[in-house]
């Protein structure tokens, strides 16, 4: 466990997908609920593994996404193009702290999810189809955001608060845009990570409901992240194998123009 959690990692990474497991384990005698953030990344080869997860009893912040962007830092990593994740609490902020060249794409299926909450049937429907639209056939990340602008116009008198959250965070929801197009699929949702999390829950069930101790949940963890490496994972992903030359001069430019401003 010690020697999966200090090892070290890629200093590029093309992209890190960011999801929160929400579970619960027994500690000090007591059921208690934790919330476990798993860190998938992709490297620049389009090679998939699990760089690390970060197990916290309390709700989300700023101080904890430090830390944990911290130790990922501490075991190597330097420079990762774009970190996708749902929009947790002060994670925002320690991305600009910490990565201030790293674009942040929120997870577009957690904001259809919340137009279905926020909104009732028929707007949601409405809001949800064009949203897919804008997903699917925006020229790049400018026609993206103008698309984005008008259909939020539509529903800002009726929703004014749940729109102006969504203004707010246009630029992070749209951001999957200023890539090309055959990669934009892959980088839009937190999907990859949450895939993960479903073969952890399958396990929760099967040990009656909550996890034992950290420890317990952790080594579950581990199991499956090396299933998957001797598995589905051993090879490069294909679409991003394929696109590797794109993504590295991408990767150059964006980090070149990082040296130049030092």
């Amino acid at each position: 466990m010690s020697g999966f959690k200090t090892r070290e990692l890629p200093s590029d990474a093309f992209v890190l997908y960011i999801d929160a497991y929400h579970c619960d384990i027994k500690e000090k005698n007591k059921i208690r609920k934790a919330s476990v953030y798993v860190v998938l990344g992709i490297d620049l080869q389009g090679n998939k593994d699990i760089f690390g997860f970060y197990t916290f009893f309390s709700s989300e912040n700023k101080a904890d996404w430090i830390k944990v962007f911290n130790d990922l830092i501490d075991r190597g990593l330097k420079r990762i193009m774009l970190i996708v994740s749902d929009d947790f609490p002060g994670i925002s902020k320690a991305i600009e702290t910490l990565f201030p060249y790293t674009d942040h794409q929120l997870c577009l299926v957690h904001l259809q999810r919340n137009v279905r909450n926020q909104m009732d049937k028929e707007d949601s429907q409405v809001f949800n189809k064009e949203l897919k639209n804008i997903k699917e056939n925006s020229l790049d990340y400018e026609d993206g955001l103008e698309k984005l602008d008008d259909l939020c116009s539509r529903f800002k008198s009726k929703y004014p608060s749940f729109i102006k959250h969504i203004q707010s965070n246009k630029e992070r929801y749209l951001c999957f845009l200023k890539y090309p197009e055959n990669l934009r699929k892959h980088i839009y949702t937190t999907n990859p990570v949450e895939s993960v999390n479903s073969m952890i829950e399958k396990v929760r069930i099967n040990l009656g409901g909550y996890f034992q101790s950290v420890d317990i949940l952790e080594i579950n963890l581990l199991i499956q992240r090396d299933n998957l490496k001797n598995g589905k994972w051993k090879k490069p992903i294909p679409a991003f194998k394929g696109a590797s030359y794109e993504i590295l001069q991408l990767f150059n430019k964006k980090f070149s123009v990082q040296t130049q401003n030092y």
